[in-house]
């Protein structure tokens, strides 16, 4: 006789699962949707992409996924998703800077990546690059205007090895167009640093075909607050830009192509930021078409990192987890160079703890998740495809639109950039301080009780910008040649504003220090919260009060449940806070009666309320709810508090 247990094994064996039908799933779903807003199975995002709540096959936009997209191994019984580490070493003389390169590369740094010193000369060269390192390690050098001269120095080095230079690989990057991009007033100066820029990369090439030196630096568009279909379409506009000018020069595009790297910055959204890196691959053979370009197309080479905009000096702690899901989705890309920023590079004051944990993001996606075992983990998804599609047609169409309008610069000129880019940025960091983007610890789940550590960059204030100076380029080989530094090479010049470098979180961060100052000087910075009713009905009212205040530094001092005006009155004469929040949305009546009562007494405390009802608004209440505007309802009542307390002194 069969055992009940081996009975119930045979009847699963023989089960089917008959796979239920999207209408049947959207029914379900729509019954059980517990949403404030409609159910609504499919909308259209900012950006014009369409997203659904549930993809199915029918989304596959392809039978097959592109090759374009899919990418391939790296090398035969290689990784087949190989990404490199590009965590740079810094120093300020070249020995420091050698020594920190080694401490890299012994912690498991696969490239030769640094900043680069302005006292660095062309006989330190020996030093950062003792014999064999070049042919073991590509080299990763991602800076500003420094590059020029860099690359001077190491033609000139070349030539000074004879006839066994040096085999090179990697890249040396500089985007020139970011100096016009971060202000109008640069456009003038921008010319002699391209026209520099242009000539030592023909220079270098001659020297070293191996390295990549036309850097295309898409991480501007993200700092500019531009969506993902702008940031493609901005990014291979100013490709084209290059391009053209470099064929000037009498370098064919597929050269070209072949020294190019793209590079992007990967924000928060996991899986957009995914499609974007895969769509970029997919633009790239398309304008490779344009340019006919026949047989085998330059592989596209993508330097990513992870987003500057959204890390914060609140809770700064978080930005490790910020960035370890932006370095997935880069990997999950099939990005060739990674840039994983450490957690504190937006404090003033850094430690390497932050580095050390940057670096070892990549071991755990190496060794750990190994991620470098496929060469597509993101092929076939029916969603990420679809996301990929979409954007791929978005983003050509803007790029078209670029291009019909006379390509970037004539953007630039016309100043549509600017306009542009200040309207988004606002729309973003206006988003933050209503709470529809989440920042955690610093617009959501604050901790009241947190010291915010001072922030070192991304606030929004000008800064020092470095620019060429102009010479030719036999002047320039030759003053290299004579032992001139980076430095000598450079003129520095002042951004007016900060724009491209504010970060999301900056100007709640200024409230926060304005807070701290106020609270040193006066001792304390309070609101009194005041639940009215049955605690089951104002404790989620009282918990986002709290949370909506900790966000511009202000603690709060509970009392409740209050069930009569006279309990808070008298709560509010014992405290005599400036501020009260009185919480009880179905207490409204009872709130009317407590407002009125603390008016007949001549207390002047501002007075806020989550309720939202009319009649409290008409009684000289402010309401907050989760769509309130909190920099701009928190900094008024902060100057608010602080012009009282100066006429008290």
């Amino acid at each position: 006789m069969e055992k009940k247990s081996e009975w119930k094994l045979s009847a699963a064996r023989s089960a089917s699962f008959p796979e239920p039908a999207i209408r049947e799933w959207l029914e379900r779903a729509e019954k059980s949707w517990k949403g404030e807003e409609p159910f609504r199975p499919e909308r259209t995002d900012g950006d014009g992409i369409r997203v659904k709540m549930l993809y199915t096959k029918e989304d596959l936009p392809y039978g097959t996924v592109p090759p374009e997209i899919r990418g391939t191994a790296w090398k035969r019984q290689g990784p087949a998703n190989r990404w490199r580490s590009a965590q740079p070493a810094a120093g300020g003389t070249a020995r420091e800077l050698s020594e920190n390169i080694g401490k890299s590369l012994d912690r498991g740094q696969d490239t030769v990546c640094f900043s680069l010193p302005e006292t660095l000369r062309l006989e330190d060269l020996d030093l950062l690059f003792p014999p064999g390192l070049l042919d073991e390690y590509p080299i990763a050098v991602r800076d500003d205007v420094k590059t020029v001269p860099f690359l001077w120095m190491m033609r000139a080095w070349a030539e000074r090895k004879g006839k066994n230079p040096p085999r090179i690989r990697g890249f040396v990057g500089f985007d020139p167009l970011v100096l016009p991009l971060q202000s109008r007033e640069f456009l003038p100066r921008f010319f002699p640093v391209y026209e520099g820029w242009l000539e030592a990369v023909v220079a270098s090439g001659e020297k070293f075909p191996g390295l990549r030196t036309v850097f295309v630096d898409g991480t501007v568009y993200e700092r500019g607050a531009l969506s993902i279909p702008e940031q493609l379409a901005f990014a291979f506009a100013a490709f084209v830009f290059h391009v053209e000018n470099l064929r000037k020069k009498g370098i064919p595009p597929s050269d070209i192509f072949s020294k190019t790297v793209l590079a992007f910055s990967v924000g928060s959204s996991f899986f957009p930021e995914i499609a974007k890196l895969r769509a970029a691959k997919y633009l790239w053979k398309l304008l490779a078409k344009a340019y006919q370009i026949g047989g085998d197309v330059p592989k596209i080479t993508i330097y990513a990192e992870t987003s500057p905009v959204n890390k914060t000096a609140a809770d700064p702690f978080v930005n490790m987890l910020r960035s370890a899901n932006e370095a997935f989705a880069a990997v999950v890309g099939q990005v060739d160079f990674l840039h994983v920023l450490p957690y504190d590079r937006v404090l003033a004051e850094k430690t390497g703890l932050g580095e050390r944990i940057a670096l070892n993001t990549h071991h755990i996606l190496r060794e750990e998740a190994r991620m470098h075992a496929v060469a597509d983990a993101a092929g076939g998804s029916y969603y990420i495809e679809s996301l990929t599609k979409q954007i791929i047609e978005r983003a050509w169409q803007l790029f078209l639109e670029i291009d019909g309008k006379g390509g970037i610069l004539s953007l630039l000129e016309k100043g549509e950039w600017f306009e542009t880019v200040r309207n988004r940025k606002e729309e973003r960091i206006r988003s933050v301080h209503t709470g529809e983007t989440k920042l955690i610890g610093t617009n959501v789940y604050r901790d009241p009780k947190e010291k915010i550590p001072s922030a070192g960059e991304g606030k929004g204030e000008g800064a020092e910008v470095l620019l060429l100076a102009p010479r030719p380029p036999e002047e320039i080989l030759s003053l290299v040649q004579g032992g001139a530094t980076i430095g000598d090479f450079l003129e520095k010049a002042q951004i007016p504003d900060g724009l491209l470098n504010e970060r999301l979180s900056g100007r709640l961060e200024s409230l926060l220090a304005e807070s701290r100052t106020f609270i040193k000087e006066a001792g304390k910075l309070a609101v009194g919260l005041i639940g009215f009713g049955d605690p089951k009905e104002h404790r989620r009212e009282m918990d986002f009060a709290l949370s909506f205040f900790a966000v511009g530094g202000f603690a709060c001092v509970e009392c409740g449940p209050v069930r009569e005006a006279g309990e808070a009155l008298g709560f509010i004469e014992r405290t005599s806070l400036p501020v009260y929040c009185l919480c009880g949305s179905r207490k409204v009546e009872l709130l009317l009666d407590t407002v009125r009562k603390i008016k007949e007494k001549g207390i002047p405390a501002s007075l806020f309320s989550t309720a939202g009802d009319g009649k409290l608004a008409e009684a000289g209440v402010t309401a907050i709810g989760e769509k309130s505007d909190r920099y701009r309802i928190l900094k008024g009542l902060l100057e608010k508090i602080m012009e009282m307390n100066g006429n008290e002194a």
